[in-house]
C-alpha cells in the first residue's frame, strides 16, 4: 500500500549521522505516557519514569513522519483544491507531495511498532489527510483512503466511549442525577454499537485490500 518505499532519511538507524537532524517531537512512553526529550546520542532505550523499554525505531519514524507531514502541509496549504484535482502544475505542489510521501512511509513504520495512544491518533489523522490528497492524484485507491478515515473515526469514537464511561462513574447517585446517568448510558450504548459497526467495516476493508500487514496498524477496542 505504500506510495513510496521508506526513505532512509526518515528511518532510525544507528549508522546515520544525526548532527543535521531537525528538532524532533519528544518520545512518549507507551506504558506511562511520560514525555522524554531525545537529547544527545546515545538515545534513551528505557523510560526514566517507569523503566519500560522504548521502541526507538517507531518513535523516530513517528517524529520524522510528523515533521515531513508539517512541511508538506505548509507547502500544499496555498494550492487551490481545483488545481490540485487537475494536475501538478507548480514546483511547490510537487515538493509538498514529496514530503507527504516521506511522511506516509514513516508513519506506516511507526504504526507497525509501539507508539502511545495519542501518537497513534495523530498518525492516523495525518495518514487520512494525506490519503485524501493522494486520492485526488490517483496515487491511492478509494479503499485505502476510506481505511484511514475509518481508523480515525474508530479512534475518536473509542476516545468518546471512554470519556462517557468516566462521566457515568463521576455522577453521584441521587434523585436528581438519574436522568443524567441514563442519558450518558444511552450515549455509551450508541458508541459501543458504532464501534462494533466500524470494526466490521475496517475488517471488510482489510479483506478487500488484502493487506496482510495491515492488522498491525489497528488497536482492538475493549468494550466490556
Amino acid at each position: 500500500m505504500s506510495l513510496a518505499s521508506p526513505n532512509p532519511d526518515y528511518i532510525y538507524s544507528e549508522e546515520l549521522g544525526q548532527a543535521d537532524e531537525p528538532e524532533l517531537a519528544p518520545i512518549i512512553c507507551v506504558a506511562c505516557g511520560k514525555e522524554i526529550e531525545w537529547g544527545e546520542e546515545p538515545y534513551p532505550v528505557r523510560c526514566y519514569a517507569c523503566h519500560e523499554p522504548i521502541d526507538l525505531p517507531s518513535q523516530m519514524a513517528f517524529s520524522r513522519g510528523s515533521d515531513a507531514f508539517a512541511e508538506g502541509q505548509e507547502l500544499l496549504f496555498f494550492v487551490s483544491p481545483k488545481r490540485r484535482r487537475r494536475s501538478i502544475t507548480t514546483p511547490e505542489e510537487m515538493e509538498g507531495l514529496h514530503y507527504y510521501m516521506q511522511a506516509y512511509s514513516s508513519l506506516q513504520l511507526a504504526l507497525q511498532g509501539k507508539v502511545a495512544d495519542q501518537q497513534f491518533q495523530q498518525a492516523a489523522q495525518m495518514m487520512a489527510a494525506m490519503a485524501n490528497v493522494f486520492l485526488q492524484h490517483g496515487s491511492v485507491s478509494p479503499l485505502e483512503s476510506a481505511y484511514w478515515g475509518s481508523l480515525v473515526k474508530e479512534s475518536n469514537t473509542h476516545k468518546e466511549w471512554i470519556e462517557v464511561g468516566e462521566k457515568i462513574s463521576a455522577v453521584k447517585p441521587g434523585a436528581f442525577t438519574w436522568l443524567k446517568r441514563l442519558r450518558w448510558r444511552l450515549r455509551k450504548h450508541q458508541l459501543k454499537k458504532a464501534l462494533i459497526d466500524l470494526d466490521q467495516k475496517i475488517t471488510k476493508l482489510e479483506r478487500y485490500m488484502k493487506f496482510a500487514e495491515q492488522s498491525s496498524f489497528r488497536r482492538k477496542k475493549t468494550l466490556f
